[in-house]
């Protein structure tokens, strides 16, 4: 198991058990945690969807905000290096860690549960 699987596992073990909370950033569609001085960012390469291309990024930053690692599904006909292409297992769980930090950023429970609250009076 790479370093990245470990990560990858980590960030949605953690994000799920909400135990790691992630933020908006300025840019669309891109999420942003830390764990101690290191940050993650999760963005989706595609803004112009509102839930998701299949082409997303994850980015490592260090503790200066230097880009240490990148990982990026979707990946066709451009020219990234190749040890920056998720495999398909590696894909499948970034769209899913991808998908968890938008929830968690954006608090998408607490207005769905305001929103049926609301619906029922």
């Amino acid at each position: 198991m790479s370093d990245m699987d470990k990560i990858l596992e980590g960030l949605l073990r953690q994000t799920s058990d909400r135990k790691l909370r992630w933020n908006r950033s300025v840019t669309g569609n891109e999420f942003i945690t830390a764990i101690n001085e290191i940050s993650v960012v999760v963005r989706d390469l595609n803004e112009r969807r509102i839930f998701g291309s299949g082409h997303n990024q994850l980015a490592v930053l260090d503790d200066e905000d230097n880009t240490v690692a990148v990982l990026e599904t979707g990946v066709k006909h451009s020219y990234v290096a190749p040890d920056r292409c998720a495999t398909p297992e590696q894909a499948a769980q970034l769209a899913q860690l991808y998908e968890l930090a938008r929830r968690s950023a954006l608090n998408t429970e607490a207005t769905l549960e305001k929103l049926a609250k609301a619906l029922e009076a």
